[in-house]
Parts: structure tokens; C-alpha cells; sequence
């Protein structure tokens, strides 16, 4: 049962995650000088990078997992506040760091932030919820 709400909480955030790029894809393929179509979309087509993000928020639901079984987190608003938490404390000034030692706008990284902390509410919702 524990890993169908991890792999649920992934999915969701990868769900999320997609229509979240999809909605900053504009502002982001702008800052990036990224090689798109006619249509704004990227030239590659490789699935690698999806199917590593799946793996990567599989990782992170399930060590979010953990952490609220052991802090004894739950009920939707807390496992929201404590996943905005974690988005917001953790991996978003993760970005600040790895993009400020590249030549990577701003812009970029705050939609990473957003990203990041939207995702990480995400999975403490389901966290928290169930």
C-alpha cells in the first residue's frame, strides 16, 4: 500500500510538473535560447528527461513518505504546508545555487522554484490525506 501512494503522489506531481512547464513554456523557452519549432516546442525529442523526472519524484515522494510517517504529519493542510516546506526550504534554493554557477537567467530559475514547490505541496497533500 505504501508504494501506491508514493507512486500516486509521484504521478500527480509529474502530471502537475507538465502542465505547470507547459503553462511558463513561453517564458521559458524565451530566457533559455532554447532551439525550438515553428510551434515554440524544443527540437529534441528524447523521452529521457520525462521518464528521469518520474524516477526523481518517485525518489522524493518516497522519502517524503517517511519523513511524515516519522513526524507523525497528517490531515491535507498540514501535509500541504509541510510540503510547500520542504519545496520552498529545500529544494527551491537548491536552484539559486545550481543556476547561479551557470549563465542561466533568473527568470528560469524562478520557474523552477515554482515548480519545485508546487510539486513538493503536491505530495504532502496525498502524504497528508492518506
Amino acid at each position: 500500500m505504501e508504494l501506491l501512494i508514493v507512486i500516486a503522489a509521484a504521478i500527480l506531481a509529474w502530471v502537475a510538473g507538465a502542465i505547470w512547464y507547459r503553462l511558463t513554456d513561453r517564458i521559458y523557452g524565451e530566457s533559455s535560447a532554447l532551439q525550438v519549432r515553428n510551434t515554440g516546442h524544443p527540437l529534441s525529442r528524447s523521452v529521457t528527461p520525462y521518464l528521469l523526472a518520474g524516477v526523481a519524484l518517485v525518489a522524493v515522494a518516497a522519502m517524503m513518505r517517511v519523513l511524515f510517517l516519522r513526524a507523525g504529519i497528517d490531515g491535507i493542510m498540514a501535509g500541504l504546508g509541510w510540503g510547500l516546506g520542504i519545496g520552498a526550504a529545500v529544494v527551491a534554493p537548491w536552484f539559486v545555487i545550481a543556476n547561479t554557477y551557470s549563465p542561466r537567467p533568473m527568470i528560469m530559475t524562478l520557474v523552477d522554484m515554482g515548480h519545485a514547490m508546487m510539486t513538493c505541496a503536491l505530495i504532502g497533500v496525498v502524504m497528508g490525506a492518506i
